[in-house]
């Protein structure tokens, strides 16, 4: 067995830099390879009015986690419920922040959706949901994690499991794809 010495060592490192370096570079819309499993989690959001300012009403799904409004956090979305009891979510374009994110409701079942659309999101209004609905997001641009591939949105689908009138709360199903740019929708390491 030979000991390799450092200075081979700092070039195959280098070397292995570079190569990653010039396909990125000769491929623009190449994306890193995906490193994390798509999985389903839940989570409840409290609506923005009627609850207290502490409750998270808000979902922040480049890092697949609930978020309070009264924090200055970035989200991409927020729940409120209507005068009339409608369950609605919030874009953040829609409430006068960054106009990046979007909602697209699917008539596809929750296990149905595979793969997040390119186009068609609700970015400027808010999207009336209720149980049993599924909804994709696009989250806003994040190059948190995407450092080779730039500034790119993430993709997530959900689930209405329920919404609670008294206590002001919505039940969601989700599965986020926390891959930079990656769209696929399905549990375990994604393709696309």
């Amino acid at each position: 067995m030979h000991a390799i010495s450092l200075p081979y060592r700092t070039f195959g490192g280098l070397a292995l830099i570079g190569a990653t370096a010039v396909v990125a570079c000769s491929n623009p819309n190449a994306l890193p390879p995906a490193q994390v499993d798509n999985v389903i989690d839940t989570t409840v959001l409290f609506a923005l009015s009627g609850t207290p300012l502490s409750a998270p009403s808000a979902f922040n799904v480049v890092e697949a986690t609930t978020a309070r409004t009264d924090r200055n956090l970035p989200f991409d979305f927020a729940f409120d419920i209507a005068a009339a009891g409608t369950p609605l979510l919030y874009p953040p374009g829609s409430l006068g922040l960054f106009p990046e994110a979007g909602i697209l409701v699917s008539t596809e079942s929750f296990a149905g959706v595979l793969t997040a659309p390119r186009e068609g999101y609700v970015a400027d209004s808010a999207v009336a949901v209720a149980a049993g609905s599924v909804f994709v997001v696009r989250s806003r641009s994040s190059s948190s994690q995407c450092a080779l591939a730039g500034s790119l949105p993430r993709y997530g689908k959900f689930h209405v499991l329920g919404v609670d009138l008294q206590q002001r709360t919505i039940t969601l199903e989700f599965l986020i794809n926390r891959n930079c740019g990656y769209r696929g929708l399905e549990p375990g390491l994604p393709a696309d």
